[in-house]
This record gives C-alpha cells, sequence and structure tokens, in this order.
C-alpha cells in the first residue's frame, strides 16, 4: 500500500519507531517545524499508536521533539547556543586530541586514519549521510589515537548532537574537508603535534564558520 512502510519487526516496536524517526529528524526528512500527528505515524509506520507514542515521549525528552496537547507533536527548532557550545567544545577537545595523537598514534591507527581518508574521496557528492558519517569516523578514528577514552566518549557524544547541525553542510563542505583532513593525517603520521593540533583547530574553526553562514541562510531552523 502506497505511504504504509514494511511492518517493523516483532520485538520491541517503540524502539523501531523511535529510530525511525530519530533518523528521518536527524537527516532532515522531518525538518524543525514539522507536525507529527500520532494517527497517521501509526498508519505510515504499520504499529499502533501506542509504540508511537512511547517513541514521541522519548524524543521529547532528548530534545528532537516537542509535545502538543491535541495528540501531536511538531520536531523542535535547533538550539543556536546548544550548537555554538559543542562547537566550541569540539574545537578545545579535538584540538588537544590531535596533538597527543601525534605522540602516541600507532601503525594501526594511522593506518585506519588512511583508510577512513582515502574511502571518504571516492564517496558520489550526493550520498550526504555516506560523507556525514565518514567525516565523522576519520574524526574519532584521531581521538581514539591519544588512547584517552574522557576524549572519545565525550568527543563521540558531541559529534552525535550535532548531527543536525552537521549534515546540511556536508555536501559543501566535502572537498574542503578531505583536504584539511589530509593535512591533519599527515601532521599526525609525521608526529608533528603541534602542527596536528593548529591544523585540527583551523579546521573546526572552519566547520563552524560554515555553521554560521547555514545559520544566516536558514534562520527559521533555529531557536
Amino acid at each position: 500500500m502506497d505511504g504504509v512502510e514494511q511492518s517493523p519487526p516483532v520485538i520491541n516496536k517503540a524502539e523501531y519507531v523511535y529510530q525511525t524517526l530519530r533518523k528521518q529528524i536527524l537527516n532532515g526528512t522531518y525538518a524543525p517545524g514539522t507536525m507529527l500527528y500520532i494517527r497517521e505515524l501509526s498508519t505510515r509506520l504499520n504499529v499502533s499508536r501506542t509504540p508511537v507514542k512511547e517513541a514521541i515521549s522519548r524524543l521529547s525528552y532528548e530534545g528532537y521533539v516537542e509535545l502538543l496537547t491535541n495528540r501531536c507533536a511538531i520536531v523542535a527548532r535547533i538550539s543556536a547556543t546548544e550548537i555554538l557550545e559543542l562547537l566550541e567544545l569540539r574545537e578545545a577537545l579535538e584540538s588537544a586530541s590531535a596533538f597527543y595523537a601525534a605522540q602516541r598514534r600507532t601503525d594501526e591507527d594511522i593506518a585506519e586514519m588512511v583508510r577512513i581518508n582515502d574511502y571518504h574521496k571516492t564517496i558520489n557528492l550526493d550520498s550526504v549521510e555516506e560523507m556525514a558519517h565518514c567525516d565523522r569516523l576519520f574524526h574519532m578514528s584521531v581521538a581514539k589515537a591519544p588512547y584517552n577514552r574522557v576524549f572519545f566518549s565525550t568527543l563521540d557524544s558531541a559529534f552525535e548532537r550535532l548531527t543536525r547541525i552537521s549534515l546540511p553542510i556536508t555536501r559543501d563542505r566535502a572537498q574542503v574537508s578531505i583536504v584539511q583532513h589530509q593535512l591533519i593525517l599527515e601532521a599526525i603520521r609525521a608526529g608533528n603535534a603541534s602542527d596536528a593540533r593548529r591544523l585540527m583547530k583551523d579546521h573546526d574553526r572552519d566547520v563552524l564558520e560554515s555553521v554560521k553562514m547555514y545559520q544566516f541562510q536558514n534562520i527559521h531552523l533555529f531557536k
């Protein structure tokens, strides 16, 4: 039937609905301001209303949607303040992470960075989600190399919370990011900690400028 998605797994339908809606919010299928009606979602996802309600409650708790009184919800606008704070956190931690990665990385760490960066170059620009995923993989491979679990876990959480803003800017930034990643990789491979820190800081500040431009062009999506 048109408009009805494939039946979900028998186990944990609320989790299925949650993962589906969360992905569609993150990738922009449901843009900020979009109304989410429980009855319509129940029909489209081929589940009862109960797992839809549970999923929306969970998304509301995480800040992705805002609950309304008439059995529906609205996709929350993106918090400009939170995005700025996360980007500042990312810059501080990633520059330090790159610095220590250059001192502590193993041959296996370098091989992983090279593999990810080489694959990144082959992805079609229209494959935005894959591009964004690969970009994140590269950054996390750098974050892993210092062998500091706090660096890694904090940055992993920050990247997850930045998904709603990182996806829209990915395509326009793709070629620049790949070049910048290559320079960071070479500094880490050479063991040049100061250059690695500087290049990562420059990269993250460049990302910040891209985000500011996106905000300026799409002010209605932010709060």
